[in-house]
């Protein structure tokens, strides 16, 4: 999953302190040993795991830990933008904020399977 500024629209609609803006903060974890982001979706929840980039002498991936998790329940749909750029998609919250991420690597395309409510890029953003 990928976080990078876009010249095309905004990355996310929110102030900092919406479910949108604590995802994007949750995006850059704060550390200096490079840990990969990787989100799940569970029955239950949206989360985001951080996997440390600091392997030891046997050269696997360091400790595995939650950075982020909202209720499934607080995501109200996910809109496939794949018309902006491949594995682009929006997730809605249900304050009304929403965040673009790219889903990358292998599957990326069943990733938006997950979510409860699947929106195509012709449909609108719905308000709440």
């Amino acid at each position: 999953m990928d976080r990078e500024g876009k010249s095309r629209g905004k990355p996310f609609h929110g102030g900092w302190g919406s479910m949108a803006g604590q995802l994007a903060k949750a995006l850059l974890p704060r550390t200096k040993n490079g840990a990969h982001v990787v989100m799940q979706v569970t029955d239950s929840q949206l989360r985001l795991v951080y996997v440390s980039g600091a392997g030891g002498i046997t050269g696997r991936h360091g400790p595995v830990e939650i950075g982020w998790a909202a209720d499934l329940r607080d995501v109200a749909w996910v809109r496939d933008r794949s018309d902006v750029v491949g594995g682009d998609h929006e997730i809605g919250f249900v304050d009304g904020s929403w965040y673009t991420v790219r889903f990358a690597g292998q599957g990326w395309r069943r990733m938006s399977d997950a979510f409860p409510v699947r929106l195509s890029h012709l449909d609108p953003v719905p308000h709440l």
